[in-house]
């Protein structure tokens, strides 16, 4: 598993098929994954973020997702997945397969500035987002996730 890039923070990832969202939209109903993610992903709230660093949208939201991982810190499993350029595309298809997302990666890994919060026990995609500006959202999210988690 990488690390957060200047936080210390390990990432974690998610999964399935997602259609393109508007700026902010939330697609509400899960999405399932075929399995349960990597071990080293169990027990917290997974959040996955594509990211690349020429992305408009992946900027602008770029200060909310740091308030996040500010609040949040290691009480959830951090995954970025790179696709700034095709070695880093590579390297993120790499982690994406170790960690149990490589559907995820694949459906998902042209949609930039894409957040998903992902139920680790049972794969299944709880909320997703593209390129929302506020904290709410995602908080509630992860609150829902963590409700979730070993019922």
């Amino acid at each position: 598993i990488g690390l957060l890039v200047g936080t210390g923070i390990p990432l974690a990832d998610s999964i399935t098929p997602t259609t393109a969202l508007s700026a902010g939209t939330i697609a509400t109903a899960p999405v399932r994954a075929n399995s349960p993610l990597a071990p080293s992903l169990q027990g917290q709230p997974v959040v996955v973020e594509i990211y690349a660093s020429w992305c408009g949208a992946c900027q602008t939201i770029k200060p909310v997702l740091e308030s996040l991982r500010r609040k949040e810190g290691k009480r959830v499993h951090w995954v970025r997945f790179d696709v700034t350029n095709s070695t880093n595309s590579k390297l993120s298809a790499a982690q994406a397969k170790e960690l149990g997302l490589e559907d995820f990666y694949q459906n998902n890994r042209s949609q930039t500035s894409l957040v998903s919060i992902i139920n680790p026990e049972t794969g299944t995609t709880v909320s997703t987002f593209r390129a929302q500006p506020k904290l709410d959202p995602y908080l509630k999210a992860i609150q829902t996730t963590r409700a979730m988690l070993s019922r």
